[in-house]
């Protein structure tokens, strides 16, 4: 039998009592008094946890094993699964009555649980690492390390990707041949060079490194050729052999979240925004708790330039989760490509100050935020600050070329932008959709620039 059957001399329906609900595990069903609420699969699954736990701490990591075995979770997605089932209890805003969080591990269930003992098959109530070793066997500290890296992903910091890469490594320092790490090592180095922490000839070869050897293992592994599309796209600016790779990654497993985002942006960057929205879209019908995903559709909107629908998506991501500020970095550059430099000004004043996220991202918008609000002293002073990081620290031409035409150097842009298609930087495919250098659109040199980084 496998391991996904149920046993023929499995009980009956199992039923927890709490509170005032009675919750029936078989039909994913909710009881209060007369009220039935049905709840969503992997609700149901979350929920079925935290009660068989009966009060002990149960782990991201477990949580994310039993309900996403073959998928990477972020912590952002897990902690809007556990706000999505706070909310069929009726809790209000931080008032966590049935469901506790044990900050950085995990979660517990608040209130006293009893069972139907005569239809509640004991075995069933293990704790964390017994349902790693059962289900995960030899590669579960692998698995364990893998969970982690991935959680830090999705925060899409510079530290916080390092961090995501030493987990990777030490997987596979247990494990070799564990393919979910090779493909976490690819997406770390990949995010390395898109988010402009580290220069792409240095990220984007150690990225597909990593995933032709999860390739050399498992040759039909959907995800791995779908981040290798990615590292084709924005590393080495391949397009048909990037549209290849995703075509066939979407035939391998069309219902992955992962690979429909991957789709989204290979969209974005061929101007197909139709299209790319509807990847989107469908990532977030996949993953409907992923505020990555929100987070996509948004950003895709900025591209297609409608930045008000885009606007509004990350004003409700910030509201539902005010730690997940990769939504303010890009609600100040859609405020700025709308017209609005003052609200801009206020979302990455209100960005936390870190130096590699300073350079890549919040100083260049800051310069080109007090640019359009006519502030030349304070514009050119942050554009004289990354000049000047740029001798010791990694600062990407593209954002220099930001500010420079900002402050009306548009031979200085032109000539910061030649030297980012010589790098080939990851931000290049997006001149045709981001609108920040209209003033040198006309310029021959701009239109090679577009030539030879395509599509």
């Amino acid at each position: 039998m496998s391991e996904d059957e149920v046993p023929a001399s499995s009980p009956g329906p199992r039923l927890y009592r709490f509170g005032d609900f009675t919750f029936d595990v078989s039909r994913s069903l909710l009881f209060k008094g007369s009220e039935t609420i049905p709840v969503p699969e992997r609700l149901a699954l979350i929920l079925t946890q935290l009660l068989q736990a009966n009060g002990r701490l149960v782990t991201k990591e477990a949580l994310a094993l039993s309900i996403w075995p073959n998928e990477a979770v972020s912590d952002a997605n897990l902690t809007q699964h556990i706000y999505m089932l706070r909310q069929l209890f009726g809790d209000k805003a931080k008032e966590h009555t049935h469901i506790l969080a044990v900050p950085r591990r995990g979660y517990r269930f608040a209130l006293p649980i009893q069972t139907n003992e005569q239809s509640l098959d004991d075995s069933l109530a293990v704790n964390a690492a017994d349902l790693g070793e059962i289900v995960a066997g030899a590669e579960f500290d692998a698995f364990c390390n893998y969970c982690q890296g991935s959680f830090l992903l999705a925060k899409r910091t510079a530290p916080a990707v390092r961090r995501a890469l030493e987990f990777f490594e030490r997987g596979l320092a247990s494990t070799p041949h564990y393919v979910p790490a090779l493909i976490g090592l690819a997406r770390a180095h990949s995010l390395l060079g898109t988010y402009w922490y580290l220069p792409p000839h240095l990220t984007f070869p150690l990225g597909a490194r990593a995933v032709e050897g999860a390739l050399r293992i498992d040759p039909g592994n959907a995800v791995a050729h779908s981040v290798r599309a990615g590292i084709l796209s924005f590393g080495e600016w391949s397009w048909q052999e990037a549209r290849a790779e995703l075509d066939l990654a979407i035939k391998l497993n069309p219902g992955s979240a992962s690979i429909r985002n991957n789709a989204a942006w290979l969209d974005v960057c061929m101007g197909r925004f139709d299209d790319a929205l509807v990847q989107a879209r469908l990532a977030l019908a996949l993953e409907p708790a992923s505020l990555l995903y929100q987070l996509l559709i948004a950003r895709v909107l900025v591209h297609y330039g409608r930045y008000d629908q885009a606007i509004a998506i990350m004003t409700n991501i910030i509201e539902t989760d005010e730690a997940f500020y990769v939504a303010r970095r890009y609600r100040a550059q859609a405020y700025l490509l709308a017209g609005s430099p003052e609200r801009a000004l206020n979302d990455l004043e209100a960005l936390p100050q870190e130096r590699s996220e300073d350079l890549s991202f919040r100083l260049p918008m800051l310069g080109r935020a007090f640019a359009d609000l006519g502030d030349s002293s304070r514009a050119l002073e942050v554009y004289d600050l990354l000049c000047k990081a740029s001798r010791s620290d990694y600062v990407v031409f593209w954002n220099l070329a930001l500010v420079a035409i900002g402050i009306g150097r548009h031979e200085e842009a032109l000539d910061y932008l030649a030297m980012a298609c010589e790098q080939r930087e990851a931000t290049l495919p997006f001149l045709k959709s981001l609108p920040w250098f209209t003033p040198i659109a006309h310029e021959e040199r701009f239109s090679n620039i577009l030539k030879r980084v395509g599509p």
